[in-house]
């Protein structure tokens, strides 16, 4: 299986209560055309096939919807990165079991 790169990764975790937590909050971009990774690191959740992370608000900075793969525990989101500038989004992520969705709002900095 291909390893990604750590560079523009963030960690996903859920605590006992089912509230995301993400590291780093703030994720640092540099250089254009990114593809940034986000790994849920906690069993019994799964990131939603559609929709797992969101830009909060229109931008051609982030012109495709992020995908999820590797059975729910990856999602990649990829960021032109052509304009330097801080983003707000959120991660979403669904209890396995009841399918309850919890929900995190970190932000993205593009640094050109």
């Amino acid at each position: 299986m291909e390893e990604f790169s750590t560079a523009a990764q963030v960690i996903v975790t859920v605590d006992a209560s089912g509230t995301p937590a993400c590291n780093p909050h703030v994720l640092p971009v540099n250089g254009s055309d990114a593809v940034l990774k986000f790994v849920l690191q906690t069993a019994g959740y799964v990131f939603p096939t559609d929709g797992a992370v969101v830009v909060n608000s229109a931008s051609e900075q982030f012109p495709f919807p992020s995908r999820t793969l590797l059975n729910g525990t990856w999602a990649t989101l990829y960021d032109r990165n052509t304009a330097a500038g801080t983003f707000n989004y959120s991660i979403f992520v669904k209890n396995a079991t009841t399918g309850e969705i919890g929900r995190v709002d970190p932000t993205i900095q593009n640094d050109l």
